[in-house]
């Protein structure tokens, strides 16, 4: 018993393996995976602009503290007054410490930049391929088709 029941279990994995999928039920998936991909690129995108916010505050307050710097430096030609020294420093290791931090986030920024495009570009391929079969099941008229975005351009959303 135990013999037939692999036997049979093997035939039909390899049936299913052998068989195609139809393209109904193969185009009904690329849109559940289109969906899913849909929703990773705008939850990337949203992530990303609050991430390139907080990256502009930041080097506003790198701004700030350079003008700071420059303005105690400006003082005096001799170079900076005795009584502004201490505020002068304070200003100074401020913004050399905060150096680091603002590179490592301009690093984590332009590599989930990269992420974004890659979950974007894999959308794109998706769509693409669920727009040929929805051709090929007769579903989509060529003059419903927009025209493909240039590959390098400045839109990143999703098709």
């Amino acid at each position: 018993m135990l013999t037939i029941s692999v036997v049979v279990f093997v035939a039909i994995v390899t049936i299913d393996l052998l068989t195609p999928v139809p393209p109904a039920q193969r185009l009904r998936l690329l849109r559940e995976e289109l969906s899913n991909l849909r929703t990773a690129a705008d939850s990337c995108l949203a992530a990303l602009e609050l991430e390139e916010e907080q990256l502009r505050a930041s080097d506003a307050r790198f701004d700030s503290l350079r003008n700071l710097i420059e303005h105690y430096e400006g003082l005096d030609p001799a170079g900076v007054p005795a009584e502004s020294y201490d505020s002068y420093l304070q200003a100074f290791r401020a913004y050399n410490r905060g150096i680091p931090a603002r590179a490592a986030a301009g690093d984590t920024l332009r590599s989930h930049w990269q992420a974004c495009r890659d979950i974007v570009a894999l959308h794109n391929q998706v769509a693409d391929s669920a727009l040929d079969i929805a051709r090929e099941l007769g579903k989509v008229s060529d003059s419903l088709i927009r025209e493909p975005v240039p590959a390098g351009s400045a839109a990143t959303r999703p098709r």
